[in-house]
């Protein structure tokens, strides 16, 4: 009886059309980006390219952007495949991009196989650095030590420090001077520091520090930092002792005029 009733359900179960297996749907696509970057600068331009591997004319493209949900729909590029385009990237661009095509077969759209995603990273320009002084009074001694850092607002990835002082670029090595740059991650430095082992006339004026990120295959500057003055004052001692020989000196000859005019 059960079984007299489960015979007209598969029936029609067999005239229903199934979906196609994923092995019936057409092959992936390739994605790639121009430039290959793993990282954009905001505003700066790309463009994602689905290829299809030429398995017949193809009906149109999809690109989808996996964060946002965004899907875009281009017909074939007469070159081949289709582009996305973005003339200047926003943020509300970033995030893993897929792209399918498909073709038109008995009056029906079937779809391919998805692409392997690729990754728009989109990056806020270099800001401005912070700088620093050890001493924080900026009033240095002669032949002291003297710290200058330069530290980078984000930590990302390689990145070149410059020093200045009075608008031009300080050239360690001059005064014995180095810059060591360090940071908290593996591959990253965001910190820089100038050490002047012992600092000198040619150790004061007005520094300022910058930094370039290498971002998409090319070196971005940043803003220069806020700048600080460096002054030099003299030990005490040393002018104490300045003070004692020269007074001494001048009571001295004043004794031996006074002396010599007078048993003159």
């Amino acid at each position: 009886m059960a079984l007299t009733l489960l015979l007209p359900v598969l029936a029609c179960l067999q005239i229903l059309p199934r979906p196609a297996a994923l092995a019936d749907r057409p092959p992936p696509p390739s994605l790639s980006l121009d430039p290959p970057c793993l990282e954009y600068l905001l505003g700066e331009q790309a463009t994602v390219s689905c290829i299809d591997p030429k398995v017949g004319e193809v009906t149109g493209y999809r690109f989808y952007n996996e964060r946002s949900g965004d899907i875009s729909t281009y017909a074939p590029d007469p070159s081949g495949g289709a582009k996305l385009v973005f003339l200047a990237l926003h943020m509300a661009d970033a995030g893993p991009y897929t792209c399918k095509y498909w073709k038109a077969q008995n009056g029906q759209e079937i779809l391919s196989v998805g692409s392997q995603p690729v990754s728009v990273s989109v990056l806020d320009p270099p800001s401005q650095p912070a700088l620093s002084l050890d001493p924080t009074s900026g009033v240095i001694k002669e032949g002291f030590p003297l710290l200058i850092t330069c530290m980078a607002p984000r930590d990302t990835g390689e990145r070149r420090f410059h020093f200045y002082k009075d608008g031009v670029e300080f050239i360690p090595g001059n005064t014995l001077s180095q810059i060591n740059t360090t940071g908290p991650g593996s591959g990253s430095m965001n910190v820089s520091v100038l050490s002047i082992p012992r600092a000198g006339p040619d150790s004061t004026g007005k520094f300022t520090c910058g930094y370039e990120e290498k971002v998409c295959q090319k070196w971005v500057q940043s803003p220069r930092s806020q700048a600080v003055n460096i002054t030099m004052t003299a030990d005490k001692v040393f002018l104490l002792r300045f003070l004692v020989v020269g007074g001494s000196f001048f009571i001295i000859n004043g004794l031996i005029f006074l002396i010599s005019h007078c048993c003159l």
